[in-house]
């Protein structure tokens, strides 16, 4: 009996199906521990930070004195850490790499007149008329530390707002990459059952770039298998989308003159809010691949390789 060839979802059974928010309870403990963490370090932040005195010996003492800084002002670390490297170029370096928050600590504990210039970044930057001309004022305006800023402190919602704030970035990045091992294990068990080897994050040499998971090899694939979760929406799916367009029109050459069971196969595995959201990206993916699913369809593999495997 010949196997019926696997059906692909439509866009609207995938947005039916899709997993808007992907949970990971172990994920979910590992965080509440570390807005735990950071919300001890920062109600324990002395009030003398308000003074020149205070903020310099605050650097001197507390290891994680940046980290904890730049939570309590609400101020990315990123964006912190450019600020910096404009200084650093100002002063006629040539910077080949931006320093971590722990390297501009050393820096400023070793050079008095840094750790001045910084600690007065914190205390007045956002007054200091030297700066207004570099550093926009939505920016700037977090740079201060006043009565209302050491009130924080003992505000214990205002520190966990200002910590999960802080970690928001961290967590989104960690639920997509726990979403693409819940995928990756499902794909290895289907692997394993049919004795078929794959490659993770191979570079696939008949395509050009890094596909999430390449069955059998990268050298010889059948399956080419992509894997992406957002929660929330943003430019990098509009850069995963085209990605993907450019991958499919690679397949099709490829597959230029072959029988379909012998064919390439382009499968996208996608889910979050963020996608049913940005629905035209969603659709661009629809079209190049062979097969869009979801965590929920996910089982569709299995299908997938007994018929073209």
């Amino acid at each position: 009996m010949n196997q019926q060839k696997p059906k692909a979802l439509t866009v609207e059974e995938f947005i039916k199906t899709a997993t808007m928010f992907y949970l990971d309870s172990d994920l979910e403990k590992e965080f509440e521990n570390l807005a735990e963490a950071d919300i001890k370090e920062l109600q324990s932040i002395p009030p003398s930070i308000a003074t020149m005195d205070g903020i310099r010996k605050y650097v001197r003492d507390n290891k994680k004195a940046l980290h904890n800084l730049t939570s309590l002002l609400n101020i990315s670390e990123e964006r912190f850490k450019r600020i910096i490297t404009m200084s650093r170029i100002q002063k006629k370096h040539m910077p080949t790499s931006e320093w971590s928050l722990s390297k501009i600590q050393r820096e400023m504990i070793e050079h008095p007149e840094f750790m001045d210039e910084v600690c007065e970044l914190f205390l007045n930057g956002a007054v200091l008329e030297k700066y207004k001309n570099l550093i926009p004022t939505y920016y700037r305006e977090n740079f201060q530390i006043n009565v209302s800023t050491v009130g924080r402190i003992g505000n214990s919602d205002d520190i966990r707002r200002l910590v999960k704030r802080g970690l928001e970035g961290k967590y989104s990045n960690r639920i997509g990459d726990s979403f693409f091992k819940a995928v990756h294990d499902k794909i290895v068990e289907i692997c394993d059952q049919t004795g078929l080897t794959y490659v993770i994050k191979g570079n696939v040499q008949s395509i050009g770039r890094t596909i999430g998971i390449a069955v059998p090899t990268e050298k010889t694939p059948r399956l080419l298998i992509d894997i992406t979760c957002n929660i929330t929406t943003s430019s990098s799916q509009s850069d995963y989308a085209k990605t993907a367009e450019t991958t499919a029109s690679k397949i099709r050459e490829l597959n230029n003159g072959k029988p379909t069971k012998q064919k390439l196969v382009f499968i996208n595995v996608v889910d979050g809010a963020g996608w049913v959201s940005r629905r035209a990206d969603l659709e661009k993916i629809h079209r190049c691949s062979d097969y869009l699913l979801n965590l929920r369809s996910l089982d569709t593999i299995s299908d997938i390789v007994k018929y073209y495997l």
